[in-house]
């Protein structure tokens, strides 16, 4: 039987749910209405194929380039798309193998446990982080919507701009704007055919490209939220009208509690710890490839003039904001993880006299003198002074690259 979930219980995800919906890739059914249904298995197999094409041109194209000895500016242009790309197809390869998607499905379960709670503590703290979410996914798609477009509508005004001088000098000029695919025709006879696929490669690249950074940040904020609410509950755990000598039916209760809270921090741990080993290449392509694409932008920026500088701001902005969320969200997750040690510290557990709650307590204070990371492959953790080392790296690329 299809289980349909409330979407009162999807606040968490509600936007980057969205962002799956139109990329074709999520995973749990989105109505009970069978043709709707249809509909999106329809769409979701045309986007999937759509992406494949989208790569596969770019790939082509670039090769030709090189065999064809194009002049080295064009070249590297189509390198850099061919590059992010292949950024976005391995996090989608990532999300497939590891089946990463179904993840969002432990985050609507919880969702559902915490609303039906009655700590209102807790409650404040989700709302919070929703919004948070919310303000994540909405900045992604807004750099990411204002960075294709940009490149886009530069490159249209530019290909007519080249139609109307080829028609009126009778010669054949190949244009090297927007994403640089490989067109069967010639692309100024057939302008609005190319324009139409031009058109495609937008919306599939606009629409992959909020996708795999939305389901990146949001699994990340969701772990450093959990590690949030284990430390209310740690807090919380012991009242201040605690007895140092209560009746043992209160133990119990407390071990009980404890008990939950160990398993639910484990389980933070493990979830953390499986998610980085999956993702830390992609953060590491990330990591270069944003301080190669930030240098390259800045340099062309400086050289640009007219409807391409739009473009080049637009994507330096997207870079940033990208790098920056990616940094902060992985920062959070070590923040959150050393607060535990905090938490158990204010939680008043010395006043359980209980061999059992005292070896839980002891448990979660030698788990908690690891942080939880999330690495740049096999060089380090990724934290914000890490997106300052992305910037700095291009100045240098700047600096070598003007000389």
């Amino acid at each position: 039987m299809t289980i349909i979930r409330s979407a009162d219980n999807e606040q968490f995800i509600k936007l980057a749910k969205v962002a799956l919906i139109s990329a074709g890739v999520w995973t749990m059914p989105i109505t009970e209405n069978r043709s709707v249904a249809f509909a999106f298995k329809i769409y979701s197999l045309f986007m999937k194929g759509s992406f494949v094409m989208y790569f596969s041109p770019l790939f082509a194209e670039t090769i030709r380039l090189i065999i064809f000895k194009y002049d080295m500016d064009v070249i590297l242009a189509s390198v850099g798309v061919l590059f992010n790309a292949s950024k976005i197809m391995l996090k989608v390869f990532i999300y497939l193998k590891y089946h990463i998607l179904e993840h969002f499905e432990d985050v609507i379960e919880k969702e559902r446990a915490l609303w039906n709670s009655d700590n209102e503590e807790l409650k404040a703290l989700y709302r919070t982080k929703v919004r948070h979410c919310n303000v994540f996914v909405i900045t992604v798609f807004t750099s990411s919507l204002m960075a294709v477009t940009a490149l886009q509508l530069s490159g249209a005004f530019t290909a007519f701009e080249l139609a109307e001088y080829s028609k009126a000098n009778n010669i054949t000029i190949e244009p090297h704007v927007m994403y640089q695919s490989l067109f069967p025709f010639s692309k100024l006879d057939n302008i609005y055919w190319w324009l139409a696929s031009q058109a495609l490669w937008w919306w599939v690249g606009l629409s992959y490209n909020t996708m795999t950074h939305a389901v990146f940040a949001i699994l990340l904020i969701y772990s450093a939220t959990q590690l949030e609410i284990l430390q209310i509950r740690l807090r919380n755990c012991i009242e201040p009208e605690f007895s140092e000598t209560p009746n043992q039916m209160l133990i119990k209760e407390k071990v009980v509690l404890l008990r939950k809270v160990t398993q639910d921090h484990k389980y933070v741990i493990n979830y953390v710890n499986h998610f980085n080993e999956c993702t830390k290449y992609a953060i590491l392509l990330e990591f270069l490839l944003t301080s190669l694409d930030t240098a390259s932008v800045s340099v062309n920026i400086i050289k640009m003039k007219g409807a391409e500088l739009s473009w080049l701001l637009s994507f330096l902005v997207l870079l940033v904001m990208q790098i920056s969320l990616i940094a902060w969200t992985c920062n959070e997750i070590q923040v959150q993880s050393m607060a535990i040690a905090d938490a158990i510290f204010a939680s008043r557990w010395y006043c359980l006299l209980d061999k059992e709650a005292i070896a839980y307590v002891h448990f979660m204070i030698v788990r908690a003198q690891k942080p939880l990371l999330m690495t740049i492959g096999p060089f380090g953790p990724m934290t914000t002074a890490s997106a300052l080392m992305v910037f700095k790296a291009a100045y240098s690329y700047v600096s070598i690259m003007k000389e």
